[in-house]
């Protein structure tokens, strides 16, 4: 009767429930890149933390649900929503064609562009890094790299990409010279030169990303929550106070 009572209490609050996902386990899981500050990362005691997490946990909160927050690693996180082993994905996610064809969007939350950062003492131009063969390191996975790609051998791009398991990772090997630069969102780039011995150059040739969550494609009901839930909460207080506790409307200089 209990679980009865459940199923019912959440389909009013217009939401489905995927094979896997809140009908098994009581509440939605997301999935999210525990290495992705300050959109989604674990702090020191290994628990959720950054902008997404805590927009998500205000949208569940103002329903009634809670949230689960799963680290999954990058490179499978659509594969994993795809297959039910998560309900959703609010981790910095960027928007593309090719992922829109396997999920489902919400509307978009934030924009960034991706900032190139190379040492302190580098006397490096940005066409230096982006046309003579320098090696950029970039998260490996992500729709950064795929832009990266598709860009090298064009308009005089040439440059060697290298793969890390996160930008952070990439920013240190600029640091002790094994790469010539790194590739990340702008987002995360200021707390970065402020940590590191770099600089930020200049912005790479890629097209600007959109941010949204994602859910499975056969979970409209889902993806209508969250779009209302997006609109409640930006039009709240709480969101100005989310960007400036997660300083994500940093500029580069």
């Amino acid at each position: 009767m209990l679980k009865k009572l459940l199923f019912l209490t959440l389909v009013s609050l217009g939401l489905a429930f995927p094979a896997g996902g809140l009908m098994a386990q009581g509440q939605l899981v997301n999935g999210f890149d525990a290495d992705y500050p300050p959109f989604a990362f674990k702090d020191d005691k290994g628990v959720a933390q950054g902008f997404d997490i805590d927009c998500v946990n205000w949208i569940a909160e103002k329903r009634g649900l809670k949230v689960t927050h799963e680290a999954v690693a990058w490179t499978t996180i659509i594969d994993m929503l795809k297959n039910k082993k998560i309900d959703m994905i609010a981790s910095g996610l960027s928007v593309t064609a090719e992922r829109a064809e396997q999920v489902s969007f919400t509307k978009p939350y934030y924009t960034i562009k991706q900032a190139i950062l190379v040492s302190k003492d580098s006397k490096l131009t940005l066409d230096d890094v982006l046309k003579t063969g320098k090696k950029i390191g970039v998260q490996s996975g992500t729709s950064d790299m795929a832009a990266m790609e598709k860009n090298n051998g064009q308009d005089g791009n040439d440059y060697v990409l290298v793969a890390y398991d996160n930008a952070d990772l990439a920013a240190e090997d600029v640091v002790s010279g094994r790469v010539d630069a790194a590739l990340m969102n702008d987002r995360r780039a200021p707390a970065v030169v402020q940590a590191l011995a770099v600089k930020f150059l200049g912005y790479a040739n890629v097209p600007e990303e959109d941010y949204a969550y994602a859910v499975s494609k056969d979970n409209p009901d889902l993806l209508a929550t969250l779009n209302q839930g997006l609109d409640e909460l930006m039009a709240d207080p709480h969101w100005a106070e989310l960007k400036k506790k997660y300083e994500i409307d940093q500029t580069l200089e």
